[in-house]
């Protein structure tokens, strides 16, 4: 119990913190945290354990982007009773010893996974946590429908979790599959449950970096593979057992999930789903905001499957293709997506493992077989960004007489994507419809011939358009005056600096990681012994520290973070927290 309620006061905290503003020429966004607590616990000598404590942290850090620090004392007085955690009749449980706990959103990706595993025969125990009457709702409407379709094998566990409406509110959450975990943990652990899975697509947990900012605050990681690691080793220390957290869709992609609906007969359930970032603070009827990324996923991989019809559009507060996007940050997560995705399908294999080479190894850290494993995420990638540029192409088609007419709203999507200059002014498009509907020997009307020759030649207009924007952003992604990376020295160097390290602790580092000083040959052998030798060597350790800090300024975040997993790969969750809120701090003071 006390790894749930520290879960609980942790994900309160997150949500009730505002992060701020994060800020550049170009960028504005929330930035990382310090975040303290002191919880009482019935056990404060194991939450006290420094494994149990540097691990808590570190997988928070991971997660969040923010700083964490602990100090658990002995619980003077256990809470009184209030609503009860959790909801069930030891009566319904022929569920005794499954395979896995099933995590339950109420989401797209959720739903097929659980369709999956009882279409297999299997029984299985979801658990779900219920922050709001609206959200439990739905929640219960769903599974209401998957009882239904599957009699007998699914039984669900709700757990009601939620803040006092007085606390603030910060929406990117990203700690709650850390709650997630800590409520599935205890489920399995009273009902000798294997372990846990969560069900989210590879692109997602992945989560390649769709723009610089993205390496920051606003990066989700929630279902990442090393997440996945780091939970799984802190609910094996608390349960005492191994407990296994994974997620068996890590290199599928939406699109492919939702195929596995149709596969299983279940396309009706999808418009009981929500896939909104912004369900938290909806209400209403409409249960999709339409702007938000999951929001474009989730309408991508439905147009993908062919799957449109089975979502609603009036669930949507606007329509994700060609809807009005009023905000500028709702315009650049559009763009973002789109030309994330063109940059995917254009590119070799190759040059996306070059591109995203710290993002994938990271990935694959924990993999037994890694480069099998990398391919496999690379390839998943690609099928992705093939699915978008498909979807793209329809979606012209669809709006051709709105390209036409010059009606395409401006800050839509589609417009956004391909460009208002479609035509030129004065109405090309009257120059070259002939005035009557005489068919071809194609079947099509003249007018249809000329729409579909329009709409080719903006296709490849686009094309053109989104590789001059994929093209900025792998130059973004080197450093000034052609430098790829760091040297390996440098890189160590760099890694102190970021990690704040001072004095001795600085050269103890440095020395560790076998970097040697340059006057070595004639003077002092380490960091360590120039720190403390009479004369000039601590002025040089310290002037060249300062040259260093000056160096690492040319390099942007991306090929930092390349460089420290390549050369500094059990430190690079620590360093490239560290990172971005370095950065974070300098930004906001200026």
């Amino acid at each position: 119990m006390d790894f749930l309620e520290i879960a609980s006061y942790v994900f309160t905290a997150d949500c009730s913190t505002k992060r701020g503003e994060w800020k550049d020429e170009k960028t504005e966004e929330p930035w990382g945290r310090d975040l303290a607590f002191l919880i009482g616990v019935r056990e404060p000598e194991f939450w006290e354990t420094p494994r149990v404590k540097s691990l808590m942290q570190e997988v928070l850090r991971f997660l969040s982007n923010d700083s964490y620090s602990f100090r658990f004392v002995m619980l003077e007085k256990d809470r009184r009773a209030q609503t009860p955690y959790f909801e069930w009749n030891r009566d319904d449980w022929p569920f005794y010893k499954p395979d896995r706990v099933l995590m339950f959103s109420g989401g797209l990706d959720s739903l097929a996974g659980i369709v999956e595993t009882a279409a297999s025969g299997d029984k299985s125990v979801l658990v779900s946590h219920r922050p709001v009457t609206t959200l439990d709702a739905r929640q219960k409407t769903l599974f209401g429908e998957l009882q239904k379709k599957f009699p007998g094998k699914l039984i669900h566990v709700p757990v009601w979790i939620n803040k006092n409406e007085r606390y603030g509110r910060e929406p990117t959450q990203r700690t709650r599959s850390f709650l997630f975990a800590a409520l599935a943990t205890l489920v399995a652990q009273s009902i000798e449950a294997s372990g846990i899975r969560f069900y989210e697509n590879g692109i997602l947990s992945v989560n390649l970096p769709m723009a610089d900012e993205v390496l920051r605050a606003r990066a989700s990681r929630t279902t990442h593979p090393v997440a996945l690691h780091l939970l799984s080793s802190l609910a094996a220390l608390v349960t005492e057992r191994d407990m296994l957290i994974d997620n068996p869709f890590l290199c599928k992609t939406k699109t492919e999930v939702v195929r596995s609906l149709s596969t299983h007969e279940a396309t009706d359930l999808i418009a009981l789903t929500c896939s909104c970032s912004h369900l938290m603070f909806k209400s209403g009827e409409k249960r999709h905001c339409g702007r938000c990324s999951q929001c474009i996923d989730r309408r991508f991989a439905m147009a993908g499957a062919g799957l449109l019809s089975k979502d609603p559009e009036k669930d949507y507060s606007i329509d994700v293709f060609i809807g009005p996007r009023p905000k500028s940050l709702d315009r650049s997560i559009a763009i973002d997506y789109t030309r994330h995705g063109i940059e995917l399908e254009r590119r070799p294999e190759a040059e996306i493992a070059g591109i995203f080479n710290a993002e994938i190894s990271r990935a694959v850290r924990y993999e037994s077989r890694r480069r099998e494993a990398a391919e496999a995420l690379i390839s998943m990638h690609k099928r992705h960004g093939t699915i978008v540029r498909k979807v793209l192409e329809d979606q012209v088609r669809s709006n051709a007489a709105k390209l036409i007419d010059r009606t395409l709203e401006k800050t839509s999507l589609l417009a956004l994507t391909i460009g208002q200059n479609y035509l030129p002014a004065g109405g090309h498009a009257a120059q070259v419809v002939p005035d009557d509907d005489r068919t071809g020997t194609n079947g099509l009307t003249a007018s249809e011939i000329c729409t579909e020759t329009l709409v080719l030649t903006k296709l490849n207009e686009i094309i053109q358009h989104l590789q001059s924007g994929a093209a900025f952003r792998t130059q973004h992604r080197k450093a000034k005056g052609g430098k790829t990376s760091p040297a390996k020295r440098d890189t160590i160097l760099f890694a102190a600096i970021v990690s704040g390290l001072k004095g001795l602790k600085y050269c103890s580092f440095l020395d560790n990681h076998k970097a040697r000083p340059k006057w070595s040959d004639t003077g002092p052998k380490s960091y360590q012994e120039s720190y403390l030798a009479p004369g000039s060597y601590r002025k040089k350790v310290q002037d060249e520290k300062c040259r260093a800090d000056q160096r690492m300024t040319r390099y942007p975040d991306s090929v930092l973070m390349e460089a420290f997993v390549t050369c500094l790969p059990s430190e690079f969750d620590q360093l490239s927290s560290l990172l971005n809120s370095r950065n974070s701090r300098g930004a906001s003071k200026s």
